[in-house]
């Protein structure tokens, strides 16, 4: 008959909490996933998604034009281009100074590329009104002449469109529903808008001449700096910001459960496992005691035995065992060694039996550490 292990019902209940914690967790995120983001930002040069721009980044590093990442908005580069492009809100809020920064920016003579609609927070500080709306995906041809689009027969748009309130914009690509792409200057430098961030995309840059006018507007004015500040990749960020909500969550998940099977295995399993009883210690005096009384009695025998029983007993209890103690007191093993000499006979003598009598109880004295 097989023997059942044991188990622990706090730790087979800790075990099920954990496994359910991790399911329900699992199901959340899979659920939430078909609604909103999490994690990682689709519009950054980190993804692969359709909505990213690792495709560009890589392209244009391939180029050797050597593109870079701004991970901090405190002081932006001396010369090049600030790409700013996303298909979704920033992760990261555009604050006011933000804004500043970036409009003192390209009127000292900076270069800012805007890809995609959400970048108003920017376009207000620089004291431009132009308008959003969302037409259809289409590829257009340039409507004027610019180095832009030099190479550049057609472009794939997104739907997003832009609506100037001025006549101060230069459009590149326009149709019915808006313009695609705008040029205009901000004090001595520029702004470029793409209306929306297909084109530059991961899905849209291998469309129609879309890799030709990214690398054109892009990189036109020096180093290109893609803002991934702003998609929440800050400078000197920890792991748990890089993770986000969603691997944070994963992360206090994965800690409970780890705690609650520590707690399970900290626990007694089965009963309580008494303490082993002890014989009690003959003591020196009651063995003497002892095998005086069979000396009287005419048992040699008997009180040779008592005494290297108590001998014995002392090596233990002082060194774990009996081959230890007659390392340590070689007298200890002469005077056991004589003892099972005398008992291997069939008569003791008085004589013999008084000596090794003396032996065993110098020896036991010796290892009780009793002087005399």
């Amino acid at each position: 008959m097989k023997r059942r292990l044991p188990v622990d019902p706090r730790l087979l209940t800790a075990l099920v909490i954990t496994l359910a914690v991790i399911v329900l967790y699992s199901a959340a995120v899979a659920g939430a996933n078909r609604y909103v983001k999490s994690g990682m930002a689709d519009s950054t040069t980190f993804s692969s998604a359709p909505e990213g721009y690792k495709v560009l980044y890589r392209y244009l590093d391939e180029l050797g034009y050597e593109p870079r990442t701004l991970q901090q908005f405190e002081t932006l580069p001396e010369e090049g281009t600030v790409l700013i492009a996303t298909s979704e809100p920033l992760a990261k809020q555009v604050t006011p100074d933000d804004a500043r920064v970036l409009a003192g920016w390209v009127r000292d003579g900076g270069r800012v590329v805007f890809s995609g609609p959400f970048v108003m927070e920017f376009v207000r500080a620089m004291d431009l009104q132009v308008g959003t709306l969302y037409g259809q995906e289409t590829e257009l041809r340039p409507v004027m002449p610019a180095f832009y689009v030099q190479g550049v027969s057609a472009a794939k748009v997104g739907s997003a469109r832009l609506l100037p309130d001025d006549g101060t914009w230069a459009d590149i690509f326009k149709d019915g529903d808006g313009s695609a792409m705008l040029v205009r200057r901000v004090g001595v430098g520029e702004v470029v808008w793409l209306a929306d961030s297909y084109s530059f995309s991961n899905e849209g840059i291998s469309e129609a001449d879309n890799a030709e006018l990214a690398v054109l507007v892009s990189a036109s004015g020096g180093p290109v700096y893609f803002d991934e500040y702003h998609h929440g990749f800050a400078r000197g960020g920890g792991v748990l910001e890089r993770v986000g909500a969603g691997g944070q969550t994963a992360l206090l998940a994965l800690g409970l459960g780890i705690a609650l099977m520590l707690a399970a295995y900290g626990r007694r399993l089965g009963p309580t496992i008494g303490v082993a009883e002890t014989p009690v210690a003959r003591t020196s005096a009651y063995i003497d005691s002892l095998a005086g009384l069979y000396r009287k009695a005419g048992a040699r025998r008997e009180a040779l035995q008592a005494l290297a029983d108590g001998l014995t007993r002392a090596l233990t209890r002082r060194y774990g065992s009996p081959v230890m103690g007659r390392k340590r007191h070689p007298s200890a093993g002469a005077a056991l060694e004589q003892t099972q000499v005398l008992l291997g006979k069939e008569n003791i003598a008085e004589e013999e039996f008084v000596q090794v009598a003396g032996m065993l109880a110098r020896a036991r004295r010796e290892v009780e550490g009793i002087d005399g």
